[in-house]
């Protein structure tokens, strides 16, 4: 079973406050977010870019505090509010300090390999990267935030992970999250690279009525393939991570 989720991780462009009091939209800021759209899409994944995985565009790029088209959720929906910076990653949206957001969603043409993984890259200026980055470690470790709610669902296990090797610096962190008896798990990774930050959010569903039925065919002799049950945690592959930081670096 597969379940896209994701991932993953505003500066609108400023307006008058009203029609009489002679204030235009401030080009300046409008142009620095589409310039920064740009780059992020010059930046994204794309099919090939990744061997034996198909990406979809989950949504065009984006001004910050937007999720495609819609507004972010208010931040007091998220309770502890310390546990913000957790959720903010598990959607193809982009946090309050960010500029622009782009996302992909990319699936193994294993069959086998029911993950799929949301990759958002995230434009922010330097300080406000390195702050982001500074909050959501401390979101990782802290204890209030093993359990956390944001509107109608709970998340569960929160614990930090060894984040992967490469850009300036990494944070990793998985949950998971119920729907009725299925349990929807999620790895995320954000890396920063710069006043990018990029998130990578793996997902899959852990089905106990198919984990028994693999339990069963195991011990009858059926091939693997043949099994459907997913018993793993979700995991970020290396390969998805490498590919995204190399092609980051290349566009800029």
């Amino acid at each position: 079973m597969s379940v896209s989720t994701v991932v993953v991780l505003g500066l609108t462009a400023a307006c008058s406050g009203g029609g009489d009091d002679g204030k235009d939209e401030k080009p300046g800021r409008a142009d620095a977010t589409s310039s920064a759209s740009a780059k992020l899409e010059k930046a994204a994944l794309a099919s090939g870019d990744v061997k034996k995985y198909e990406v979809e565009v989950t949504n065009e790029s984006g001004e910050a505090g937007k999720s495609g088209g819609k507004a972010m959720p208010p931040a007091g929906r998220v309770n502890p509010a310390e546990c913000r910076p957790l959720s903010e990653m598990l959607t193809a949206s982009a946090p309050a300090k960010s500029k622009a957001h782009v996302s992909r969603t990319l699936s193994s043409t294993d069959v086998a390999d029911t993950t799929t993984t949301e990759v958002v890259l995230l434009a922010y200026g330097q300080a406000d990267a390195e702050e982001a980055m500074d909050t959501l470690r401390e979101a990782t470790k802290s204890k209030k935030c093993a359990t956390f709610a944001d509107g109608g669902r709970r998340y569960i296990g929160v614990r930090p992970q060894p984040g992967p090797v490469g850009g300036d610096e990494a944070v990793s962190y998985k949950l998971a999250s119920r729907a009725g008896e299925f349990l929807h798990r999620d790895r995320v990774t954000v890396v920063r690279s710069g006043s990018t930050l990029i998130a990578f959010r793996a997902s899959n569903v852990f089905d106990p009525e198919s984990a028994r039925a693999d339990e069963e065919g195991e011990a009858a002799g059926l091939p693997e393939k043949f099994r459907d049950g997913v018993t793993g945690d979700p995991k970020v592959a290396d390969a998805i991570v490498e590919a995204q930081l190399t092609k980051l670096t290349e566009a800029k």
